[in-house]
């Protein structure tokens, strides 16, 4: 009981800090780029900035951290729905968000966002490509399970034998 209970209670923390993840540049660093006394230096920004000044492209460490949280936040949020989705139909096609934004995560990590690699066109085009290749396998390697899940949901109001009574229609 207490084993079960523990694990309900590290659920509920680890969703408490994943929707915390977008607000974490405000607990760490104050505006103006400096850090509260309490956080310790790592050295993490100076070695992300670059020649020129920027971090990881991005104009100072608060907005880099920011928008890298924000990209893990949803990232995190799409894989726990995949995860969750079991014995849906949907479930595979959740791998495209979750693609998609992990490919996000790694334009800014690796700052290519000036690239064609970050292009409306080229994530688009990313997008059809990875829908297509699911929908491909996905019908052509489920077809037993598609079947069965539409023979299943088949006309149901046809089964249902219930006479309504005058009562009930008003």
């Amino acid at each position: 009981m207490t084993k079960k209970i523990l694990k309900e209670l590290l659920k509920a923390v680890a969703i408490i800090v994943l929707s915390s993840l977008p607000y974490i540049h405000d607990v760490i660093t104050i505006r103006g780029g400096t850090f509260p006394t309490w956080v310790p230096d790592w050295g993490i920004q100076q070695f992300l900035t670059n020649s020129e000044g920027y971090v990881v492209g991005f104009s100072t460490y608060r907005v880099f951290i920011y928008t890298l949280l924000i990209h893990v936040f949803a990232h995190l949020g799409y894989l726990g729905w995949f995860f969750e989705a079991k014995d849906k139909l949907y479930r595979p096609f959740l791998l495209v968000p979750v693609s998609l934004s992990l490919y996000q995560i790694f334009v800014i990590m690796f700052d290519i966002r000036g690239t064609e690699l970050n292009t409306p066109n080229t994530k688009i085009i990313l997008t059809i490509v990875i829908s297509s290749l699911l929908a491909i396998n996905f019908f052509f390697n489920n077809n037993k399970m598609l079947t069965e899940h539409f023979l299943k949901h088949k006309n149901p109001l046809k089964n249902q034998n219930t006479i309504q009574t005058e009562e009930e229609h008003i």
